[in-house]
């Protein structure tokens, strides 16, 4: 049943003019989003980003590493199939050491391909010998990872070195890469290896809040000059803010010219998706995510964060199927069984609820896109209120109306306060069962005395 209105209809659309007229194409765009024109001006955000930004989801690599996390290949292939429908160009099932089968590898990449056979399967981990990369090419896995981290922290890195001590073994005696020109060797042929069996080699900086700009430049400068097609940069332990980012960023691509930048930001700052941009607006091609932004420890950059923050408010092209990613964020909770927060960034439950606050859910009937700068179909998602202290009676009139029940207008002051009442004695916000008894309970009490 239609309310009661506030507004003439000439009114709405001499408000309506002016907000619009406030607006830039673009930053706007009618039925999406509407956000600050600043976000598009040169002056304002500096630096480059790329024409397009690659989102490579590392989802089924990282959900690995959390705790009671170990589904079956057929589940696996099942959440790999979902997330290569979102147009992701690539993925990475896994990492080397892992236990999976070439007869597993093959099954994903075949997943992948199946639907869409341009995107890259890309294999984690440290590919440091030609055995690993003659897997991933028996597999049909387009790329593998093959990275080292500054030289004081060698001892610490090699998983190897861990299993011989366990064992009595002296693990002294093995070759490792002591210097960095024996880094850069050892990584060089790696890439070697690569191009020959047709496998490319992504070479990558770990640790790189301990990496100094001299060894940063001396390491990219020879794998550039080598060939190198991609250098990846792992912030583990989340050491780098985004100006930390964006400086290492804009360093390696004046050094390496020829290479393109990824980037793996984690959130102990809960800053993922800052670095994650920081990182692209000085000109990373690609950065490392995941649905949910599921890791072990504080997680990674969120595909669904990332992936609208670059289109809505940068203007940056990435592919996405922008609508497919609240239902996935809701599979991925189903695969690992860890919920989402409820006021999780774009996909969340709750993040397009204002709650029964009567100015803000009013205002979206003159202009959706005020205090939301996202339309949540956009994403999949859904915008919805509570009814909460702050209701007002245009808002519980809303409410009422969408549960089907017709009222006076004399009526909704007492469901309000009704309403208040029980929020007030159970601490959290009625139900529409709740709500559903209250208003009949009001319009019985109240037969034959409306006016």
């Amino acid at each position: 049943m239609p309310g009661p209105t506030v507004f003439t209809e000439q009114e709405l659309k001499t408000i309506r003019e002016g907000i619009n007229g406030l607006r830039q194409p673009g930053a706007y765009v009618e039925g999406k989003w509407s956000v600050s024109s600043l976000n598009r001006r040169q002056d304002v955000v500096g630096g480059h980003f790329a024409s397009k930004v690659i989102l490579r989801d590392i989802t089924l690599r990282t959900t690995e590493q959390m705790g009671g996390v170990n589904r079956s290949v057929d589940d696996r292939c099942a959440f790999l199939a979902e997330i290569v429908k979102t147009g992701v160009p690539e993925v990475m099932p896994a990492s080397f050491g892992r236990n999976h089968t070439v007869e597993e590898m093959r099954r994903e990449v075949a997943t992948v391909k199946r639907i869409n056979p341009e995107c890259q399967v890309i294999y984690g981990g440290e590919a440091h010998t030609r055995d690993s990369i003659e897997l991933a090419k028996s597999a049909g896995v387009d790329g593998v990872q093959c990275f080292v981290a500054p030289v004081e922290l060698n001892p610490t890195r090699y998983n190897k070195i861990y299993a011989m001590a366990w064992k009595g073994d002296n693990w002294r005696k093995l070759k490792l890469p002591r210097t960095l020109d024996e880094q850069i060797s050892h990584v060089i042929s790696m890439l070697r290896m690569g191009q020959e069996l047709g496998v490319k080699v992504s070479t990558g900086i770990n640790m790189v809040p301990y990496a100094t700009d001299d060894y940063i430049k001396q390491y990219v400068e020879a794998i550039d000059a080598a060939g190198g097609y991609e250098i990846l940069l792992f912030d583990s332990p989340s050491g780098l803010g985004p100006e930390a980012w964006y400086y290492v960023v804009d360093l390696i691509r004046r050094h390496a010219p020829h290479c393109r930048v990824a980037v793996h930001a984690h959130n102990m700052f809960d800053l993922r998706t800052a670095c994650s941009l920081a990182a692209a607006r000085a000109g990373a091609e690609v950065i490392e995510l995941s649905v949910n932004g599921y890791c072990s420890a504080s997680g990674q950059a969120d595909l669904a964060a990332v992936a609208a923050a670059l289109t809505a408010l940068y203007g940056v092209e990435t592919g996405i199927k922008l609508e497919r990613l609240t239902d996935l964020a809701r599979k991925g909770e189903e695969f690992t069984g860890y919920p989402l927060a409820w006021n999780h960034a774009v996909t969340g439950r709750d993040v397009f609820n204002w709650g029964g606050t009567e100015t803000i859910n009013q205002e979206r009937k003159v202009d959706s896109l005020l205090h939301w700068c996202l339309e949540p179909s956009v994403v999949g998602n859904q915008r919805r209120f509570d009814v909460t202290m702050t209701i007002g009676p245009y808002t519980m009139w809303d409410k009422l109306d969408a549960l089907g029940i017709e009222v006076e207008h004399d009526q909704v002051e007492s469901i309000i306060n009704q309403c208040r009442k029980r929020v007030r004695e159970q601490g959290t916000p009625v139900t529409d069962a709740q709500i559903k008894a209250i208003a009949e309970a009001v319009k019985s009490a109240t037969a034959g005395t409306v006016r």
